[in-house]
């Protein structure tokens, strides 16, 4: 027995390879290894811990604590890799005698490995591409779930991971959509046949962009009219989503909406026309007009729309019937459609309650709506051609009052920035506004102490407040007139 430890001694210790006074042994190349593995598990180790317990209760983001994390846990298995060879006696010089001496050979052999070590650590440094972003990279799309020295791991929308070399990466362009957060602009590609009207088809795509709840009202919808195809009328819808990276799902509800939409509307779809040529039209039977009435439901159209459904009065249609907009132009009509969307209420329904954030300017449609003063009997009633939310609005507080449908009613809803800009292009529509506030008078009778609190209201209220709600609508929304 003492002879085959003997043995075993003998060949752990016998050189296989000398580089000068550097020796290469198989109990050198066991405690080496022993020493990688020991430095590997612990660094992998302290990379969890460091992140998941220590960075991500000083707050930072996934990705800033996935790179941090990885490029203190490559440094500390060096050093204590290092360490530990050092601890086992062996000798550093040796290994770095040996490690130059291959390093030309295996740098040749080991280029890609070379160039994805580097391509690795830039990522990590510059943190352009970070763990949690969702990114898209040569038609494949899907969130990031680890970056490390080698490659990058991409889990895709199904679930599946994909291994991409870092230096694919780094030499290609990559769209990183949650670069500095979750939220974007979305576009939604329609294409409608030449004879539609267009005013018409950006009004069924906003009311259609209203109607998908996970569209974002932080940035109103919008449409572009983009092109004249040769068999379409060309239009991109625009909308702002809190999550861009399941736009998938946003496009694809917002599709079936828009299909819906413009089917009420009666507005088709473009597609391709054909044109037919006979190569013998000698052979084509002729026939006559007598025959026309028999085969000419062959030549019409299949609907795309159901013809049960009633087509709904377009917006522009119902501006129209105000006397303000009554002689406004088609173009004029069209601004006023891009900038706000409609908004249909059952009687009884509420159009928004006292103490809600005053973020839109309704104009009624259609209908007659009422709100109700502490102290006051009978509802204040408003119709067809009035204004009204835009006190609340103006001043930046909550409702003062709670508006409810009297009956069927359609109100056209405008946002604080479309609010601005009705009034820098309808200057005559700013002077009707400042003479309708005068019936907020009450309202700031009844709001007086809560408004004086807040500040918003002062002595030259008390003397007149028409002209002071006519100084603040300019202050606040038209500061070039």
């Amino acid at each position: 027995m003492p002879d085959f430890f003997d043995t075993v001694q003998t060949v752990l210790h016998t050189p296989l390879f000398r580089f000068g006074s550097a020796a290469l042994t198989l109990n050198l190349i066991a405690e080496f290894l022993l020493a990688l593995l020991i430095a590997v598990l612990v660094a992998f180790g302290f990379k969890r811990v460091f992140a998941n317990q220590i960075l991500s209760r000083l707050g930072f983001r996934q990705g800033t604590r996935e790179s941090i994390a990885t490029i203190t846990s490559y440094g500390l298995a060096v050093f204590l890799g290092l360490l530990l060879l050092q601890m086992l006696g062996i000798n550093l010089a040796s290994i770095a005698v040996l490690a130059g001496s291959l390093g030309i050979g295996i740098g040749f052999g080991l280029q890609d490995i070379t160039r994805n070590f580097t391509s690795g650590i830039a990522m990590l440094v510059e943190q352009k591409l970070k763990v949690g972003d969702f990114i898209e990279w040569e038609g494949l799309s899907g969130y990031i779930v680890e970056i490390s020295l080698r490659s990058t791991v991409i889990r895709t929308i199904t679930q599946r991971h994909i291994v991409i070399p870092n230096s694919n990466l780094i030499g290609t362009q990559v769209i990183n959509w949650t670069y500095t957060d979750t939220k974007g602009w979305v576009p939604v590609y329609v294409s409608v046949a030449h004879e539609s009207d267009p005013v018409l088809v950006i009004e069924a795509l906003l009311d259609s962009a209203y109607l998908e709840e996970t569209v974002s009202y932080e940035y109103p919808p919008e449409v572009y009219f983009t092109g004249f195809g040769q068999t379409s009328l060309d239009f991109v819808l625009w909308i702002w989503v809190n999550r861009v990276d399941l736009k998938h799902k946003t496009e694809s509800s917002l599709r079936f909406i828009i299909d819906q939409s413009l089917r009420q509307h009666h507005i088709r779809l473009a597609s391709p026309r054909y044109d037919l040529w006979h190569r013998n039209p000698n052979v084509v039977m002729q026939a006559s007009v007598a025959d026309y009435e028999q085969h000419q439901a062959v030549q019409q159209a299949v609907p795309t729309f159901s013809e049960s459904h009633l087509k709904p009065m377009a917006v522009r249609d119902l501006l129209r019937q105000i006397p303000y907009f009554a002689d406004c132009s088609t173009v004029e009509l069209r601004k006023l459609v891009e900038i706000g969307h409609r908004r249909r209420l059952e009687a009884g329904e509420v159009l928004y309650r006292e103490g809600d954030p005053g973020d839109a300017f309704y104009i009624i449609l259609s209908g007659t709506v009422g709100y109700t003063l502490n102290g006051q009997d009978q509802p204040t009633m408003m119709t067809a051609g009035q204004f009204i939310g835009e006190f609340s609005l103006m001043l930046g507080i909550p409702r003062t009052v709670t508006v409810t449908a009297m009956e069927d009613t359609t109100v056209f809803a405008i946002s604080p920035q479309g609010f601005k800009q009705i009034l820098q292009s309808q200057p005559r529509l700013y002077d009707l506004i400042v003479q309708e506030m005068g019936r907020h008078e009450v309202e700031l009778t009844h709001q007086k102490r809560r408004l004086r609190e807040l500040g918003l209201i002062n002595q030259e209220y008390d003397k007149n407040p028409v002209v002071w709600v006519q100084k603040q609508l300019e202050k606040l929304f038209m500061p070039q007139m």
